[in-house]
């Protein structure tokens, strides 16, 4: 996994200079490196939890799988809103969640298919999906009142970078919310079966 996190720190360097020096930078910069660790990234979980035939499971999968999702979402934000540097927010806490990840991966543990097994999965997935839509929700609002700010005191960024609309900030949010909440509810009821089994 030191692949992947060398490639998204050279991205985040990368959108760090774009906004030192926005002019002479550009967005493939960014993406070619973030891409490159993406693949790797996904060729190290499918090699992991296929080709060892290890199921999901364990605090260490939790952490790889959310900076996996982040990651996704970085990269297809940066393809729809080029001029925006998401990575500055994006790339760190999704490094820190490979770090966690690669720190807990000695303790994972390995279980057969079982109905134990499938609720850990389910249980894991939603809180994966829990942590990534959190996340989303959290990066819309801060560019949302970061909008409103700027209209409310007649100001642009310095560099003049193109944020993304209000109303894009406000339905991206919206939708992370309530993915969130369903994420939520669903981790919930595979903690209630792990208990009753």
């Amino acid at each position: 996994m030191s692949v992947a996190i060398t490639a998204y720190f050279i991205a985040f360097l990368v959108e760090l200079f774009r906004v030192v020096r926005w002019q002479h930078c550009h967005p493939w910069g960014a993406l070619i490196p973030a891409t490159f660790g993406f693949v790797f990234h996904t060729f190290f979980l499918f090699r992991w939890h296929v080709v060892a035939a290890q199921p999901l499971g364990g605090t260490a999968m939790l952490f790889l799988a959310s900076a996996w999702g982040l990651i996704l979402i970085y990269l297809l934000w940066l393809h729809r809103y080029p001029n925006v540097p998401f990575g500055i927010i994006v790339l760190p806490p999704a490094m820190v969640m490979i770090g966690s990840g690669h720190h807990w991966a000695a303790t994972f543990e390995t279980t057969g298919l079982s109905l134990r097994s499938l609720a850990k999965m389910l249980h894991l997935v939603s809180v994966t999906g829990f942590v990534i839509a959190l996340s989303v929700f959290v990066i819309c609002w801060a560019l949302y009142f970061l909008e409103v700010r700027l209209l409310r005191k007649k100001r642009s960024l310095v560099p003049p970078i193109k944020l993304p609309s209000l109303e894009w900030s406000k339905t991206a949010s919206r939708i992370s919310l309530a993915i969130a909440m369903c994420c939520l509810c669903l981790s919930a009821l595979g903690g209630i079966v792990l208990k009753t089994i």
